[in-house]
């Protein structure tokens, strides 16, 4: 082998030993995960478990109709919050443009 070839073959070496570092830094901080810990009422608990037995005991239609029937719930609370926040910018795009034209006919009043 010839120096240029070794050289080329020390800097692969060198390249490969930094993705293989890279690579193990990588998994460390993939296996290590924030696990979020939620401590429920054992009220609550309960209510929860009963709402999974019900709803594991329910045919597969039933669970479908529940399924639809919570999708549907949820964009409707969706859609109210939306025509409320709808409705409020539009009452403050009214209320400005009331004002502004307050102040214009108030303003060519005095003159």
């Amino acid at each position: 082998m010839s120096f240029s070839e070794r050289d080329l073959q020390s800097k692969l070496e060198d390249m490969e030993a930094d993705i293989d570092r890279h690579n193990s830094n990588q998994n460390e901080f993939q296996t290590v995960s924030p696990q979020l810990d939620i401590n429920a009422s054992p009220k609550m608990r309960d209510w929860i478990e009963r709402s999974k037995g019900w709803f594991n005991s329910l045919p597969k239609i039933g669970k479908a109709a529940v399924a639809i029937a919570g999708v549907w719930l949820g964009f409707s609370i969706v859609g109210a919050v939306l025509h409320v926040v709808s409705s409020i910018i539009t009452i403050g795009v009214v209320g400005f443009v009331l004002y502004v034209g307050y102040r214009l006919f108030n303003s060519s009043e005095t003159n």
